[in-house]
């Protein structure tokens, strides 16, 4: 993810030397799409593991992740929405 380095074992977010604070909930998602980069991941199954069980706050998770992670959250590179059915990581 370009400067950015997710390090899944640790649950650790780093650009450089900084580490980026990221809550639990954000560390969940980054651990779900490591384990598929490239791959679209459907709403539902990260839906299934939030407490709440809502689709809506998936979505606010996603865009609180992609303020960290994007250079331009608006016109995410890495984190993308694949309409109708979930999210993909792209990493390099």
């Amino acid at each position: 993810m370009g400067e950015l380095i997710f390090q899944t074992e640790r649950g650790e977010l780093r650009r450089g030397d900084e580490l980026i604070k990221i809550t639990e909930r954000e560390r969940d998602l980054l651990r779900q799409f490591a384990q598929q980069p490239g791959n679209c991941v459907a709403r539902h199954e990260l839906v299934s593991d939030d407490s709440t069980g809502s689709e809506r706050a998936i979505d606010v998770q996603i865009n609180r992740l992609r303020r960290k992670i994007e250079t331009d959250p608006s016109n995410p590179v890495y984190l993308q929405t694949v309409r109708g059915k979930g999210y993909v990581l792209y990493v390099d």
